[in-house]
């Protein structure tokens, strides 16, 4: 075939635009049999699918509370809720991964809002305002890298806040049944996340972050005791004693950091767990309430 210049390709663009404008295509049967051929394929494609998920379905489990396997394309059926459970991790759907990222990097109240209603929505308006404010006629991808730029910043982003959001951990697991327990989660729950006590609060640091290497016993003891900023001093406002302190402090030293397990400075604990049982009440208990 003869290859044309970029002149001779705009021409004839132009002479096949004229032609078109003046003569037109009607709507039947053009329009009618390109949306019936894709409704088609679109339908097809939902049916072979659903073949295939069927197809792939096991055994009808003996429990009947057991949820079903469905192969790749999804479960037959999951199993029976459970209102009593609390190591349950809620997930949204994939198509919400990118927000439920958002919404993990904004960790702070003050900036929830802005994070899950504001980026998104500044996101779709630019979306439905750009064939406005980009009005150009050039068509050469060479002669227009700011919108090039963006449109494929803006996929790449999304698919890597996908990508970040469907692998995040786990925000809280099963609470150990460890001595101290019952005290860290029903005090330090509302502000502190710690796999091991089960709790999920988003206000102070994270316990199972990466810079939990820096909590050393001597700094959880300070702060127990002492308090900083709107963290109080459980010694002076719940009239904790040394060994209560203590307790918690060697609680929060071996968990903090490992995720459930104990962390890397595990070994800075003093007399734990012996400590807690000293200390007697809710310090003792090895299960969460």
């Amino acid at each position: 075939m003869p290859r044309f210049t970029a002149r001779e390709r705009r021409e004839r663009y132009l002479r096949e635009y004229q032609f078109q404008k003046k003569t037109g295509k009607p709507f039947f049967p053009y329009a009618v049999l390109h949306d019936t051929a894709t409704s088609l394929f679109v339908v097809v494609l939902i049916i072979a699918m659903t073949l295939m998920w069927h197809h792939d379905f096991s055994s009808v489990p003996s429990d009947a509370s057991a949820g079903r396997d469905g192969g790749f394309l999804g479960p037959a059926y999951e199993d029976r809720a459970d209102p009593g459970t609390d190591s349950y991790d809620p997930r949204p759907e994939w198509y919400f991964f990118f927000l439920f990222q958002l919404l993990r990097e904004f960790t702070t109240p003050q900036l929830l809002l802005f994070g899950t209603i504001i980026i998104p929505t500044i996101w779709m308006v630019l979306l439905i305002a750009w064939p406005f404010l980009d009005r150009r006629p050039e068509r050469r991808v060479s002669r227009r890298p700011v919108a090039m730029v963006i449109g494929v910043a803006v996929p790449c982003m999304l698919l890597w806040l996908t990508w970040k959001g469907s692998a995040a951990p786990p925000v809280a697991g099963q609470a150990v049944k460890a001595a101290g327990v019952a005290v860290v989660k029903l005090n330090c729950g509302s502000c502190h996340t710690l796999g091991a006590a089960g709790i999920t609060g988003q206000v102070g640091p994270s316990l199972d972050g990466v810079a939990t290497g820096n909590l050393t016993y001597a700094l959880a003891v300070d702060r127990l005791a002492n308090g900083r900023g709107v963290m109080p001093s459980f010694k002076k406002q719940n009239g904790w004693t040394d060994k209560q302190v203590q307790c918690v402090a060697d609680f929060l030293v071996t968990y903090a950091g490992g995720a459930g397990k104990p962390g890397p400075k595990a070994s800075q604990a003093k007399d734990y767990p012996a400590v807690c049982t000293a200390a007697g009440g809710d310090f003792a208990k090895t299960v969460a309430p």
